[in-house]
């Protein structure tokens, strides 16, 4: 190969400071002579653009076929180097700023060495490159919104006023979810009809808004961009299209079966209820004046097609009634915080007399044995309502029992607020609730802050309950082939993509994620339509480098299909499995996990990390000093390698890194072929269990090293040889610490005995 291509090699001083530690002249002088190389060129500024142009004509003027760059990270002047003029697959970058010349500024002559092992192994990786070409895709750009409530409504909304379709599918008879039952929104106590009206003209009005209540998703097929997805919608048993609301059947219905919509409901349509109705009765149907009413009517299945989905399917009140200590469903006057809304809302009376009424939180939360989460807004809810109470009879005596408050950013005045109107704060939860007398409840509770213990007789308790994960959440799970956290809601990566899901062209917003406010699930859902349009103009192009599968060595195992984080597999025509590159993150994990290393990524190959390996210059710091071999995954450690270079944080020049998309692309026919070369150690950097962007990637590296491990046992060698170490974004100092922790076990350890 290296008679058939010509290769450029150009350097970068970063205005001297790479020169100050690595003899430039003399690296680029050595290459000239390397074979293969056509073209060498040292520029103080190789980002500028007259180097640029200088690259760009020498590759017309010579003919080359590709192009290695040996100045900063890869992280950095990624626009500058992304068009040389040759497909940018055949450009490969070497970490001399950040990886070599900072950290070892303090150690010039093996910086050199090093500087020249890095050269030697990513010109090996840039020689069997491939040119990949982006695959162009045609997308739908109409999104699916599953859920109606205020995520739901606001993701909708947003995406439907840049000029594209959405469905909104809501299972409930009307719009507004759980945010439509409640009294007063906090921190600034307006109803909910303040802001919804608002949201409801504007799906009116904007004719790319098209909204399916009493739906349901059924399945879901396709791939990310043209999803297939077949909906039930149960009967309304009312043509909204005919009906007038002239209210003559709920005047004549004798079961009361007829749902009539209410102040600012959406659709302003009534249902009927037919479980309710008695049989044979078909009175509203026959007083119907516009014939609208069709008692007969059946459940529905539509196909729709949808670039993208949102998950906005909201949440559900935790059920008090197992902690039978609180007496819910047993006491009179015992009611949760949800239910206390409506009687904020539908019961004006109530609040004629004084009350004396006592708030009893985490009623389930932090709990393990009910929810063992904390669900965020329980504290500011019990203290509007207790506001609700004090505010329209100052004569009111309420109580809060809590074990913390918990009242972040501009809440924290409503808590001052509510001191200040003389509700009653106790520290300490109570005991079992009683019914001493009727309408009345008692209680014990010991005050830890006042040291004394308090017996309570009230009109009415309140439990703060938590919020949980709507019941149909594991279903669609299995629908839609996502994930689930530990506590039920819909998995992302927090930090980084919080409101991706694990399927590409799927997010979520709002409650379903975690418990959170109104606020919070209005900023959620407008993220959610943002990488909803985002996804939209990017998936037009894919980016080509997906695994493709040797199907000469292939044997049909299925590993990569159940290993796959994203379902990207299926079977070819053929009987070989093949991924699906819209629903695939390149992540490599089925070509780190094929027993026959049978599936490479397009732009990091089998072939590639095998010849980068042969490349390793086993002795390039002498016959007794070990060389680590380091696969660093591109999210975290590699962006901790880098950053220790930032900082100029110093580590032995022993440590040679390759950047890879995940720790469990590493396939373990590589890592035996560096042990069996004579590599000394072999590090692989990822991310925490918890935190990887490919939800287990580094769980299935961890898991793989220990079976090499195992076998390295079975050579007699140690099996320390090979690690696993996770390392986060912001761990530099971690990561140097741990090349240099390693580089000494190494020494004691003594030489790969198979290194020649």
């Amino acid at each position: 190969m290296d008679n058939d291509i010509k290769i450029g090699v150009y350097f970068c001083t970063c205005e001297g400071e790479i020169e100050k530690v690595i003899d430039v002249d003399s690296s680029a002088k050595e290459a000239s002579e390397w074979s293969g190389i056509t073209a060498v060129h040292k520029d103080a500024f190789l980002c500028s653009n007259d180097a640029i142009r200088k690259i760009r004509d020498d590759v017309k003027e010579f003919g080359l076929d590709r192009i290695l760059i040996a100045a900063c990270s890869p992280f950095f002047k990624v626009e500058e180097f992304s068009d040389l003029g040759i497909n940018k697959y055949f450009v490969e970058r070497v970490n001399m700023r950040e990886q070599c010349s900072r950290v070892h500024s303090n150690d010039p002559e093996n910086a050199a060495k090093k500087a020249k092992a890095m050269l030697k192994i990513f010109l090996e990786k840039v020689k069997n490159s491939k040119s990949l070409q982006p695959v162009k895709i045609p997308v739908s750009k109409s999104a699916l919104v599953i859920g109606g409530g205020v995520a739901g409504i606001n993701a909708s909304i947003d995406i439907a006023e840049t000029g594209n379709e959405v469905l909104l599918i809501e299972k409930n008879l009307f719009l507004g979810g759980k945010a439509a039952e409640l009294h007063r929104y906090f921190p600034r106590m307006c109803p909910p009809s303040c802001g919804m009206e608002l949201m409801f003209s504007k799906i009116k009005n904007n004719t790319n808004v098209h909204v399916l209540t009493s739906a349901e998703i059924d399945t879901i097929g396709g791939s990310p961009g043209n999803f297939e997805v077949l909906i039930k919608t149960s009967p309304r048993h009312v043509d909204m299209d005919k009906c007038t609301l002239c209210g003559k059947c709920l005047q004549l219905c004798p079961q009361n079966a007829i749902i009539y919509p209410e102040g600012f409901s959406y659709p302003d349509i009534p249902a009927i209820n037919r479980k309710l109705c008695a049989a044979e009765c078909n009175k509203c149907a026959e007083i119907c004046p516009v014939d609208a009413i069709d008692l007969y009517e059946e459940a529905k299945m539509s196909n729709v097609k949808a670039g993208a989905i949102i998950l906005a399917t909201g949440w559900e009140p935790f059920d008090p009634a197992p902690i039978t200590e609180f007496g819910y469903g047993r006491l009179e006057n015992v009611v949760t915080n949800i239910e206390f809304e409506r009687i904020a809302k539908e019961q004006k009376t109530f609040f004629d007399e004084p009350k004396k009424a006592a708030f009893i939180q985490c009623v389930g939360s932090r709990d393990e044995r009910h929810l063992p989460y904390c669900s965020d807004v329980c504290c500011m809810v019990s203290i509007r309502q207790a506001l609700f109470i004090k505010e329209a009879n100052p004569d009111s005596s309420v109580y809060i029992f809590y074990n913390d408050i918990r009242t972040p950013g501009e809440y924290e005045e409503l808590y001052r607020k509510a001191r200040k109107t003389g509700i009653i704060f106790v520290k300490g939860i109570p005991s079992e609730l009683r019914q001493d007398e009727p309408q009345k409840i008692n209680f014990s509770a010991f005050d830890t802050v006042a040291g004394e213990r308090l017996d309570i007789t009230t009109d009415i308790v309140i439990l703060a309950t938590g919020m949980k994960p709507p019941e149909g959440t594991p279903d669609l799970k299995d629908k839609i082939g996502i994930t689930l956290n530990r506590n039920n809601f819909i998995e992302s990566h927090l930090q980084c993509y919080p409101q991706d899901t694990q399927r590409e062209g799927i997010f979520s917003a709002g409650c379903c994620r975690a418990p959170m406010d109104v606020s919070r699930s209005i900023e959620s859902a407008g993220t959610a339509a943002i990488k909803t349009l985002q996804f939209f103009n990017n998936r037009t192009e894919i980016i080509p480098d997906h695994p493709a599968v040797n199907t000469l060595k292939c044997d049909v195992c299925k590993r990569c299909i159940e290993e796959c984080p994203f379902k990207a597999y299926s079977f070819d025509e053929k009987g070989f499995p093949k991924s699906d590159i819209m629903k695939c993150r390149r992540c490599g994990v089925c070509m780190g996990g094929c027993p026959l290393a049978a599936i490479s990524l397009g732009d990091i190959s089998i072939e590639q990390l095998s010849e980068m390996i042969d490349a390793i210059d086993k002795s390039y710091l002498g016959d007794d000093e070990p060389i680590i071999l380091g696969f660093l995954c591109k999210n975290d450690a590699y962006r901790a390698a880098d950053d220790a270079g930032l900082k100029g944080i110093k580590y032995p020049p022993n440590f040679l890194g390759i950047m890879v998309p995940c720790a469990g692309t590493v396939n373990g026919a590589i890592i035996a072929k560096a042990i069996s070369t004579g590599v000394d150690g072999i590090l692989i950097a990822g991310c925490s269990d918890n935190q990887c962007h490919y939800v287990q990637g580094s769980a299935l590296a961890k898991v793989r090293l220990t079976d090499i491990s195992n076998k390295l046992k079975e050579m007699y060698l140690e099996p320390e040889r090979v690690r696993f170490v996770s390392i986060n974004r912001d761990e530099s100092e971690k990561f140097a610490e741990t090349i240099e922790g390693y580089v000494k076990e190494l020494k004691e350890m003594g030489r790969n005995p198979l290194r020649i």
